[in-house]
């Protein structure tokens, strides 16, 4: 399993979208932490604000779905499948290094993000002679909860990899429902008076993930457990689906 992991990792590392990755999430999060702090000229004191500033590192959960999911189809796309059973028979072994190497690369895509926030956030209130929270209890917490973030999406994307094997279905599908399929049925359940089931559709249980705690959405713990639930159920139809697919 360990082998396996590696060879994964280096996988990643190795194709050019790698660095597109790292650039963007570095790039997203400090624009939007530049944003924030640019004309919040008094409230940078605060620590709510600063707090505030950690949620700018959610770009990088959507860059880890799409990690997730083109670490598995990427190897159908590119009919790399196929040498990569010949090493390793065992599918679900396969598909479970996948997981856990896209996990800790989810980890390690939050942390960068919170890298940048933290430097650009520190440079500038330090500039202005602004009051710094950014190692604070409450910080840390939101901190630890979005690099769980990075964690959970980016495992969700591998789900649907492996159910979808076709990268572009899969990355077009995901991004759509994510924009628009969700809301539209967010605004259908709502008309026949069920708004409270649209708390537990994935995408809005992994927005309750995030350590905002909006009276909308689930709670933090409820949010994750049931995310986790979403990737168990659609992972689980992911390797029945690659079990039973016939690789030439």
């Amino acid at each position: 399993m360990t082998a396996l992991l590696r060879a994964e990792l280096l996988k990643v590392r190795t194709v050019r979208s790698w660095w597109a990755y790292l650039i963007a999430i570095v790039l997203l999060a400090g624009i939007a932490t530049a944003s924030d702090v640019g004309p919040h000229d008094a409230a940078r004191d605060q620590l709510q604000f600063q707090v505030r500033l950690v949620d700018a590192a959610g770009i990088a959960a959507l860059i880890a779905i799409i990690l997730g999911i083109t670490i598995v189809t990427t190897e159908f796309r590119h009919g790399t499948i196929t040498p990569a059973l010949l090493v390793e028979p065992h599918r679900g072994r396969m598909l479970a290094a996948k997981a856990v190497a896209a996990g800790l690369l989810g980890a390690a895509f939050a942390l960068l993000a919170l890298v940048a926030i933290a430097l650009v956030a520190g440079i500038w209130l330090t500039a202005v002679d602004a009051e710094l929270h950014l190692l604070d209890q409450d910080v840390l917490v939101r901190a630890a909860q979005m690099i769980l973030l990075g964690v959970l999406w980016t495992l969700f994307g591998v789900a649907i990899g492996s159910i979808v094997h076709s990268q572009v279905a899969a990355l077009v599908g995901t991004l759509v429902w994510v924009f628009l399929g969700e809301t539209l049925f967010w605004g259908l359940l709502g008309l026949i008076d069920l708004d409270g089931v649209a708390s537990y559709l994935p995408f809005r249980a992994l927005d309750s993930a995030d350590g905002t705690n909006d009276p909308d959405m689930l709670p933090y713990w409820g949010g994750v457990a049931v995310s986790l639930a979403w990737i168990a159920l659609v992972g689980g139809a992911g390797f029945w689906r690659t079990r039973r697919r016939d690789i030439t």
